[in-house]
């Protein structure tokens, strides 16, 4: 890389120049070399093009070498500069390093090898600070998008008392409504409050003890007492040995995002329940649309180990499985196809949602079945509950074709839990079909 340098040297006297250009070349053969004869000659190649290096003479016909490096720098060039100068001088020499020069060199004492070592020095050092002023820019960078962001930044100090914050972005402030001088030296504690709940906030102490990652969401208090939901994401930091050196701390206000699924939550509580009471009395008590897993049935003994479904496997033998309960419950033969043609049905619908799901069968001493079929698809929306359980000929794509409608028809009691983590379907046959409440 380094025959590959680019050079400019700058003397009005052609045998040094020569003299500068035969010792580069014995360290640097193949080095591009250009010169200059006087300053003004100088700076206008140097902003025309990019150099490794500038060898500088101290005296030039037009200016001084000081005034020269003055002006290459004044103009924004860090190219390392080397002055040389026919005698050497400490003082002009402390003073060209003070202007800017990388290095100073008395032309008497030239030789390759010293030539050599000072320009791998200045390249060195130029390498070494343009690698600073590179890791400071990323710096400056990282503070004005950590300043600038809409989340509350924090950064915290675990090897001082009580883990102290010792940066909170303005984002922090306004989010909390504590001002910069209010939160320095202060453990994040301040924010909880009576209704924060000390399960996470043991997360959070868990999490700092352990030196690990962590995202919650608690109830957090502004400064004028305002509670407001945080989502925290707390991540350690660790230099390039691997030890911890601080931690951040990242504060999202999610209160209207919270409200609104609460908001949401509630609505479709009462949705449920109105569905509910509404799928109990047309279906008179067969079909019962659960609010949560405690509300379906209590499984009775189990007849065969759990089948997985899948798209290519799975419906078959669960179809046989129940086909084996129904027997063993002396189920008559109708009675029995219709059990199961609706567990295909429920197989298959789960298969098409959720690619994956599982089947149950039970059996029941009184001669009784029980198959369930679970999955983890999406759900079925409340919106759409009553034409999916309740209007003739509504099926989805890849099932068997019957619908819920018709598994409604063919089944004594039909319980379904749906939601966005997934469909529970709970289909319960008798031996004799039970009469109708109204009966």
């Amino acid at each position: 890389m380094q025959d590959q340098l680019h050079i400019l040297v700058v003397d009005n006297d052609a045998f040094y120049r020569q003299t500068i250009k035969q010792v580069l070349r014995t360290n640097y053969p193949a080095a591009i070399i250009q010169e200059a004869m006087t300053c003004a000659q100088a700076t206008q190649t140097m902003a025309l093009q990019q150099f490794d290096c500038v060898l500088l003479n101290y005296h030039l016909p037009d200016a001084s070498g000081m005034s020269c490096l003055v002006d290459i720098r004044k103009a924004g060039s860090s190219t390392p500069i080397i002055i040389l100068a026919g005698q050497g001088d400490e003082k002009i020499a402390a003073e060209t390093i003070r202007a800017g020069a990388t290095d100073y060199l008395p032309k008497k004492d030239l030789t390759p090898q010293l030539l050599a070592h000072c320009l791998r020095g200045a390249l060195r050092y130029h390498q070494a600070q343009e690698q600073i002023r590179q890791t400071q820019e990323a710096l400056q960078l990282r503070d004005r998008a950590i300043a600038a962001a809409s989340n509350g930044i924090v950064i915290a100090d675990p090897h001082q008392l009580d883990c102290p914050i010792i940066y909170a972005n303005p984002a922090f402030s306004a989010i909390t409504g504590y001002p910069p001088e209010e939160v320095i030296g202060r453990n994040c504690r301040f924010l909880q409050g009576e209704d924060t709940d000390s399960q996470y906030v043991q997360q959070v102490r868990d999490c700092l003890q352990q030196e690990s990652a962590c995202q919650i969401i608690l109830r957090n208090y502004k400064k004028d007492g305002t509670p407001f939901w945080n989502e925290l994401s707390l991540s350690p930091v660790r230099d390039a040995d691997g030890t911890l050196t601080h931690f951040i701390g990242v504060q999202t206000d999610i209160t209207e995002r919270r409200n609104a699924e609460e908001a949401l939550q509630v609505n479709t509580a009462r949705q449920q329940g109105l569905l509910r009471d509404m799928f109990s009395s047309v279906t008179e008590g067969k079909f019962v649309l659960c609010a949560s897993e405690a509300d379906l049935p209590e499984p009775y003994t189990p007849f065969a180990e759990p089948v997985s479904l899948s798209r290519t496997s799975g419906v078959r033998e669960l179809r046989r499985h129940t086909l084996g309960a129904c027997i063993a419950a002396g189920i008559p033969d109708e009675r029995r196809y219709d059990l199961e043609t609706a567990v295909g049905e429920a197989a298959m619908n789960a298969v098409v949602h959720a690619a994956t799901g599982t089947g149950h069968v039970f059996l029941h001493g009184r001669g009784a079945v029980q198959v369930r079929v679970e999955d983890e698809g999406k759900g079925i929306a409340v919106e759409d509950l009553p034409n999916a359980t309740l209007k003739r000929g509504y099926t989805t794509a890849g099932s068997m074709g019957y619908g819920f409608k018709m598994i409604l028809q063919l089944i004594d009691k039909v319980f379904l839990l749906t939601g966005v983590a997934g469909t529970a379907v709970v289909l319960e046959q008798e031996r004799t079909p039970k009469a109708p409440a109204w009966f």
